[in-house]
């Protein structure tokens, strides 16, 4: 794993041989947890650039927790924020970072992430668990009040929350019943300024999520940069970066039981 400087790649990620149990499939990085609740949502950026920044969202994000849940015998929709064929950032599908979970959703025809519906056309308290993947597009189109909303509707009608990398975006504008920041005193993992930082982003993110979430209260549980971290507090589960995408799909497994 990169720690402190970091092996990056041609496009400002970590070489792929810098990063532990890239390609391992659903079923061999972390053993079947608990029995699968009924529906699950998965939200998506709509977002394809950041400041000048070409993005969008991370394919193992959306593709790993789709095929943990789709296997776990859930009922699987994704859709976006503004609709339509989800932005794949070209980075996450480049060489060896395009993963199992990536093949065999190709292999299928990319059916899930294309014409997808708006978020704003559900009701997300009729699903088990709300699954809101990464990608720096989501810093264009998630921390907003409309998806701080729905992350507190999810959680006060006690279904799961999830969120990966830059997914966790989605809970800067969440609120608690007494209108303090949901993520006060609550265990979160994202993308950490370290990891921002290696990847060269730092002055196109609107601001640094994981510095962002401490002021709010939260209680960042950071692992080494790239590493596989996810943690759970109660019905809320939260991933670091694209390594902890399938952990934390099974945390959300396992909070939902």
């Amino acid at each position: 794993m990169c720690r402190g400087s970091c092996n990056l790649g041609s496009q400002g990620f970590p070489a792929p041989s810098a990063v532990p149990g890239l390609h391992q499939a659903p079923s061999d990085r972390m053993g079947n947890m608990c029995g699968a609740p009924k529906k699950v949502l998965i939200v998506s950026t709509s977002a394809k650039s950041m400041n000048g920044h070409e993005t969008g969202a991370w394919s193992e994000e959306i593709c790993g927790p789709y095929y943990v849940f789709k296997d776990a015998g859930c009922s699987v929709e994704v859709c976006s924020i503004a609709g339509g064929d989800i932005p794949i950032d070209k980075a996450s599908v480049a060489g060896d970072f395009y993963t199992e979970n990536d093949k065999r959703m190709e292999s299928e025809g990319n059916h899930a992430l294309k014409g997808t519906p708006m978020l704003k056309d559900f009701d997300v308290t009729a699903y088990d668990i709300v699954f809101f993947a990464g990608g720096h597009g989501t810093c264009v189109d998630f921390p907003t009040d409309a998806i701080g909303a729905a992350v507190s509707k999810v959680l006060a009608a006690d279904k799961v929350v999830a969120t990966v990398c830059h997914g966790s975006m989605a809970l800067v504008h969440a609120k608690a019943a007494d209108g303090t920041p949901l993520v006060k005193g609550k265990k979160i993992a994202c993308f950490t300024d370290v990891e921002e930082d290696q990847v060269q982003l730092t002055k196109k993110v609107p601001f640094l999520l994981a510095s962002k979430l401490k002021s709010l209260g939260a209680i960042l549980e950071e692992g080494a940069p790239w590493s596989d971290t996810a943690t759970i507090d109660g019905k809320l589960a939260s991933g670091q970066n694209p390594q902890s995408s399938v952990k934390c799909a099974k945390l959300a497994l396992v909070a939902a039981a």
